[in-house]
């Protein structure tokens, strides 16, 4: 088997697994103020110290959440009902969706071109206002694999009104790249467990000191307040164990993920009837690709019949359709229509890459 859809979610890593099969035997509750209790706040808080250690901020600036898409939304609806907020026009639909929403409600969103992956900068200055109480830009995109700018849109929105708040959905990118809020200049950033080896369903917020998001789950004041709830113990202790693991290999991990993509990208380049979809500045794990003649859902059942699994664009979307991401990465529908979306993970081999090329190679010959 040939797994290529990381960026979906990345199989479990061996630390997580070992580190969750010891917490499964555990059971208290960390709020308990029982003994039992008292060590499973011990090991929630070491969990949050070993996360926030992989992004050089406090442990008291992390919360942990359900998901991705829980992180996201926590930052989005953020924002102050009527205000503006300034966005990329490629999110990922935590955030689009949020974003939807917060139209229905009297915000106004300005979106800004990701055209070939690249942000204009004059584009970022003219639109922030003193209106502007949210702006938002991700860090690596699910789609293409482009990494944007962030640091440099947070400057440019800063400097025009230092009082917006800027929030990056790093989910892509953490751990992928070198990558951490103050790198950033962000106040917010959200992370997800299962794109790096961890569990699904758990993730993370990164919020700055003193930025105080409205929280969206009411109960027993877990996590300060900001999402109540019992916390997901074993999730957690997954989590700071695959984000440990990763980090402690990052630049290892990045070599060889960059490594299996040129691969992809060498042994294909001379084909016919193959395009790549490259933007500016492309992330190690990512490589968006067309096959000419084939229709990117087709294509990708005829390589799963070979045991080889890709995707065609962003999971949590699927059942949608395509998005708007590639048209506004600037492909035709006709491009988006025949894109698969390869996504690679550090356990990926330039082996694999080949045996890749070869079974696309077969594919295109047969039609």
């Amino acid at each position: 088997m040939i797994y290529f859809d990381n960026a979906a979610s990345a199989p479990l890593c061996r630390e997580a697994k070992e580190a969750m099969a010891a917490e499964l035997e555990r059971f208290a509750n960390p709020s308990s103020l029982h003994r039992l209790g008292f060590e499973a706040e011990k090991r929630l808080k070491a969990a949050r110290e070993a996360v926030a250690g992989t992004l050089s901020c406090e442990p008291e600036e992390l919360f942990f959440t359900s998901g991705g898409t829980e992180a996201d939304n926590l930052a989005v609806l953020a924002a102050r009902r009527g205000g503006h907020i300034l966005a990329g026009n490629s999110e990922h639909p935590a955030v689009a969706e949020c974003l939807k929403a917060l139209e229905n409600q009297g915000c106004t969103v300005t979106f800004l071109s990701t055209k070939n992956g690249a942000l204009d900068p004059a584009e970022v200055a003219g639109a922030v206002t003193e209106k502007t109480v949210l702006a938002l830009m991700m860090h690596t995109n699910n789609e293409t694999g482009a990494r944007y700018d962030v640091g440099g849109f947070a400057r440019i929105v800063k400097e025009k009104n230092p009082r917006c708040l800027v929030f990056s959905d790093g989910v892509q990118g953490y751990l992928k790249t070198p990558l951490s809020p103050a790198s950033l200049g962000v106040d917010m950033l959200s992370l997800s467990a299962h794109k790096i080896g961890g569990p699904k369903g758990v993730g993370a917020l990164w919020v700055r000191r003193g930025v105080h998001p409205a929280p969206r789950a009411l109960g027993g004041g877990q996590e300060k307040g900001v999402r109540s709830g019992t916390e997901n113990l074993p999730g957690i202790i997954g989590f700071a164990a695959a984000a440990s693991a990763n980090h402690a290999r990052l630049a290892e991990n990045i070599a060889g993920m960059a490594a299996v993509r040129e691969a992809v990208l060498t042994g294909l380049r001379d084909t016919p009837g193959i395009t790549f979809n490259v933007p500016c500045d492309p992330a190690p794990h990512i490589l968006s690709m067309q096959v000419a003649g084939w229709r990117s859902e087709v294509l990708l059942h005829a390589l799963s019949e070979k045991e080889i699994f890709v995707s065609s664009g962003s999971a949590c979307s699927s059942h949608k359709g395509r998005g708007p991401v590639l048209a506004n990465f600037g492909l035709s529908k006709e491009e988006a229509d025949r894109t698969i979306r390869l996504s690679f993970s550090p356990q990926n081999t330039v082996d694999e890459a080949a045996a890749f090329c070869v079974a696309i190679k077969k594919l295109t010959a047969d039609g």
